[in-house]
């Protein structure tokens, strides 16, 4: 029993270094805060959010009373008064039919979608025809939680159909069509209009743009995930060997400067980092594809939302330099290993930092970020290639730019500080063996004799 138990303590001395404690502690803050910051975004979108109301049957008793149904909902759905309920209700001041005098008053007092009434509302009603309420949107890149509040609104409609159709068999003498009396709204065949960049489009909704964005960028932070770690595990476990075999003092021995050494490395894994990421992204590409098959995705050309050659071009660069950014985060990591099974806990670190950016990235936009979490999303080198495909399909470039220069610095910083290590001679003393190391040691003894 005793040598199970000090096996035990050895085993646990060998895991749990101080390195992978802090990584823990780290990820877990790091993660309480992405939760935290999901779940206050998850309370705004179901919260009560702003419409907008266009009435082109101005004075119809109908349209009238499709307003007050609105309000009726808004009272249901988040126990607002009238009154309460008038803060979110907005009724625009742009004609019936100017699409974009529409979108364009929208964006002025900030509203995500809106509602027309058509014209002949009450006369269609009154005639037992069925009639139309069209929605309007603004679409921007927001992420996935973004677009859930336009799945709020697209219930009004029906909810207002309802309410005219109860009201309707209320107040019926005669007969009427059943198909009329159950849907006096047509909600199948109601144009809907969605404001893309400065354009406004007929016939798609955000949740259907934002579904096929989506199908497409999410491929991009899964790769560079899954290649960060694959790689990066093979670069601090191939350290690791190399140190436990005694081999890395005999690499360091050749007649080869250190700074050849550090870039072979680096090249050969990067190389193997983009073999292993084309593979994983046409898989990738496969799969998502078998999957969205049967959606009725839309066309993110025809909105102006493809990328080029060059696009695709600086999407590869900034790939390549993430990782070759983690290559070297790895490599340093590795320096500081004594051997292949103390390297395993190493990658923990480099795995959260991939980890990070690619959950916020995939439910919240930047814009929608605070100023804090934006600091940080920018300052792990991993996020900027898994933002970039959809800054360039929104046209923000200077923040592709910011990104690029950034990785670039990035890059040259810890291959300088890898080439450094690899002069020095902490790899085959160890962390222990330098100033600080043995200043911690003078610490810990002083502590323990006390």
């Amino acid at each position: 029993m005793n040598h199970l138990l000090n096996l035990t303590k050895k085993e646990l001395r060998e895991l749990l270094t101080p390195g992978a404690i802090i990584s823990v502690i780290v990820m877990v803050v790091i993660f309480m805060g992405v939760g935290t910051m999901i779940g206050g975004a998850m309370n705004d979108v179901t919260s009560a959010s702003k419409i907008g109301i266009v009435n082109g049957d101005e004075g119809g008793y109908w349209s009238e009373f499709a307003i007050d149904s609105i309000y009726d909902f808004y009272e249901a759905a988040y126990n607002l008064t009238p009154e309460e309920a008038s803060e979110y209700i907005i009724m625009l001041d742009s004609p019936f039919g100017d699409n974009e005098q529409i979108a364009k008053e929208m964006l002025d007092k900030g509203l995500s979608s809106a509602f027309g009434i058509v014209e002949g509302f009450t006369l269609s009603i009154d005639s037992q025809i069925q009639t139309t309420i069209e929605e309007y949107y603004i679409f921007s890149n927001s992420g996935l939680l973004g677009t859930a509040s336009t799945l709020i609104s697209s219930t009004i409609v029906p909810w207002v159909s309802n309410c005219i159709s109860v009201e309707l068999v209320s107040d019926i003498t005669g007969p009427a069509p059943a198909e009329f009396m159950l849907n006096p709204i047509d909600q199948v065949s109601a144009p809907q209009y969605t404001y893309i960049k400065g354009n406004v489009y007929e016939g798609v909704t955000p949740i259907e743009i934002s579904s096929s964005i989506m199908s497409q960028t999410m491929m991009v932070p899964i790769v560079i995930m899954m290649i960060i770690m694959v790689i990066g595990n093979m670069v601090i476990s191939s350290m690791g060997s190399e140190k436990e075999n005694k081999t890395l003092e005999t690499l360091l021995t050749m007649p080869v400067t250190r700074t050849t050494i550090v870039g072979g490395k680096l090249l050969a894994s990067a190389i193997v980092g983009l073999v292993y990421g084309l593979a994983y992204l046409i898989g990738m590409s496969f799969y998502v594809g078998g999957i969205t098959s049967s959606a009725n995705g839309v066309n993110l050309a025809d909105y102006g939302l493809s990328l080029g050659v060059t696009d695709w071009g600086i999407i590869a660069v900034m790939i390549f330099l993430a990782i070759f950014c983690a290559l070297g985060m790895c490599m340093i990591l590795g320096a500081f290993t004594k051997n292949y099974k103390a390297a395993q806990t190493m990658m923990l670190p480099i795995s959260v930092l991939a980890m990070i950016p690619m959950f916020v990235t995939m439910f919240v936009s930047w814009g929608s970020l605070p100023a804090v979490m934006k600091a940080i999303l920018f300052a792990i080198p991993f996020s900027h290639p898994m933002m970039v495909m959809n800054n360039l399909m929104f046209g923000d470039l200077t923040l592709v730019l910011e990104g690029l220069v950034y990785l670039v610095v990035f890059t040259l910083v810890i291959v300088l500080i890898t080439v450094r290590l690899y002069k020095s001679d902490i790899l085959l003393t160890g962390l222990g063996q330098t100033k600080a190391g043995k200043m911690a040691r003078a610490i810990s003894s002083k502590g323990k004799k006390r």
